[in-house]
């Protein structure tokens, strides 16, 4: 859209970062930071036509920072933050105003991990400094975990023909590493536009791999669903072998457009913790008996404080009545801060870790039950 472009490099910026001003093309209104909310209250019509030009753009690539580039003011600087773009585009979808594309995997399939990208772990820190790219994976979909420790933790902790739950599927890794592994699995999310893209990536792995693959997939039952993860609707108690899930930080990432269950709208970290153990009373009553759930969770830095989620978590699933049987630190390698909101010394250090948290539901403990090693 021409006309949009021409408005947005006629935004005047002054300032840097946290201290900026942003001018609005439209009625010269000048607001501090970003303009989203002015344009939202100022000019709907206007905030309409923006978030249909983000659409757009996402549909040709899928990369949410190239349509952030694409907004730049006449000098160049960065007019909004990808974190306002990722939640406009999944309202569009979650409202059906627009219809996403969900581009294929671009090259070659190959089903299984090269040794370069991929090996057994052999210690409790597991440092992986790129992201899988065999099957169907991508790295588009914010907050998404490597495959690698999805594939790590289904190995270790689950056999072929098991069921594993994943209960925050988001961009489908933990259900495309089942599918790939032959475990039969099954995920909810509170986010229709995450069901909608795991979906397609389910069934492009399943294209791709009958026509590319002689021996094709194993034959499991993999299906995904919208649901909250505290609840689990259809999944009776003792019946899963693995949860294998990646929840939210609290609002640190935010994964719909604002879903009244979606807990990465919660600000509060204490109310974060509460739901969490919601969700993990739920984990308890679906697992069989000695069976695992690995929960990957890290903490937050706000405002100059830390806050513990990962500890927190890890207390309160043991006063639930989990047993602890590792705790595995996962470096985040690739882990950057949005170009919008921070310098390179914005903060004294970088949180560059996460937990692994892998828990046992008592029972059976000496019968070996829940062990992989294919």
């Amino acid at each position: 859209m021409k006309g949009l472009e021409a408005k947005v490099r006629r935004i005047r910026i002054s300032g840097h970062r946290h201290l900026r001003t942003v001018t609005c093309p439209y009625c010269k209104h000048v607001a501090k930071v970003t303009l989203v909310t002015h344009l939202k209250r100022a000019h709907p019509d206007r905030w309409v036509e923006w978030t249909r030009e983000f659409v757009r753009l996402y549909n040709k690539t899928n990369d949410l920072k190239r349509v952030m580039r694409h907004f730049r003011s006449s000098d160049g600087e960065l007019v909004l933050s990808w974190t306002v773009i990722d939640r406009e585009i999944k309202r569009s979808v979650e409202h059906a105003d627009v219809k996403a594309r969900f581009l294929p995997k671009q090259g070659g399939f190959r089903s299984s991990p090269q040794t370069d990208e991929y090996e057994r772990f052999r210690t409790t820190v597991w440092d992986i400094p790129r992201r899988g790219t065999w099957g169907v994976h991508q790295s588009n979909y914010r907050g998404n975990w490597p495959p690698q420790v999805v594939r790590a933790v289904l190995e270790e902790y689950s056999s072929p023909g098991e069921l594993v739950l994943d209960a925050f599927v988001g961009g489908g890794t933990t259900l495309l590493e089942a599918h790939a592994l032959g475990r039969n699995a099954i995920g909810f999310d509170i986010s229709d536009y995450a069901v909608q893209l795991t979906r397609t990536r389910l069934t492009e792995l399943c294209g791709r791999a009958a026509r590319e693959s002689i021996l094709g997939l194993p034959p499991v039952r993999v299906s995904v669903r919208k649901g909250d993860a505290r609840r689990l609707p259809g999944i009776k108690p003792d019946s899963v072998d693995l949860i294998c899930t990646h929840p939210p930080y609290c609002d640190a990432l935010q994964y719909s457009s604002g879903h009244p269950a979606d807990l990465s709208f919660i600000k509060d970290p204490g109310r974060f913790l509460s739901e969490l153990m919601v969700v993990g009373a739920r984990f308890l009553e679906v697992l069989k008996p000695g069976k695992r759930c690995a929960l990957l969770i890290g903490d937050l830095k706000r405002d100059g404080n830390l806050h513990t989620l990962g500890v927190d978590a890890l207390v309160g699933f043991r006063g639930l009545g989990f047993i602890v049987e590792e705790i595995i630190i996962k470096t985040q390698n690739r882990d950057r801060s949005t170009e919008f909101y921070y310098r390179d010394d914005a903060l004294r250090f970088r949180l560059n870790h996460e937990y692994l948290l892998v828990l046992r539901k008592p029972g059976h403990e000496q019968n070996g039950i829940g062990g992989g090693h294919e």
